[in-house]
């Protein structure tokens, strides 16, 4: 299956990187894996699986390459989009990264919503370089799907949408599911995408 929304995340700190990945599971991302060290992050590129599409990447991390390098060389080799999550902000590792071309640098400490708009911008990318221009597909959303697709392009977790809305996360979750099924679409991104196409 093509998973446009396919994350890797590569994070020397265990603590953040797991909740980033518990985040962007709950919020319908596929994690591939949690790496903090550029050689592992490698392993997941190679043999005939299907290779992530976003890297979320931290700079200082550990192995013979740091992240700056590591985004540059998966970009030039596989094309993936490439988010920085970072602790450092000066001048100089700010330009070194512009090489990388990322989605988004964020300096921690960040926000949910930082995190998962960028993510949402990355998947935008992959899914218009994708694109295969078949026409605008017609989207089907009741008056509270819209509500709630969208808190979820402005950046909203299930949970702040269920608070918002004053509905149960689950409630959320169901009509995210709804959506994708009436819809016949795989992934929230790619409804994402075909709603603004």
């Amino acid at each position: 299956m093509n998973r446009d929304n396919s994350v890797l995340i590569v994070e020397d700190e265990l603590i953040t990187a797991n909740s980033i990945s518990g985040l962007l599971e709950e919020e319908g991302f596929f994690v591939v894996g949690v790496v903090d060290d550029s050689s592992e992050a490698f392993l997941f590129f190679d043999g005939d699986k299907e290779f992530p599409k976003t890297v979320l990447c931290d700079i200082n991390i550990k192995g013979e390459l740091n992240g700056i390098e590591l985004a540059k060389q998966l970009k030039s080799k596989y094309g993936c989009e490439i988010i920085f999550l970072t602790a450092y902000a000066d001048n100089k590792t700010l330009y070194d990264a512009f090489g990388a071309e990322p989605v988004m640098y964020i300096v921690k400490p960040f926000t949910d919503k930082q995190l998962l708009s960028a993510l949402h911008m990355a998947t935008y990318r992959i899914m218009k370089a994708l694109d295969d221009d078949n026409g605008k597909i017609e989207i089907i959303l009741t008056k509270r799907e819209r509500e709630i697709i969208e808190l979820v392009m402005q950046g909203f977790t299930s949970r702040q949408i269920a608070a918002q809305l004053f509905i149960s996360p689950q409630t959320v979750k169901t009509h995210r599911r709804s959506m994708l099924q009436r819809n016949n679409m795989h992934s929230f991104s790619q409804l994402v995408y075909q709603l603004h196409k």
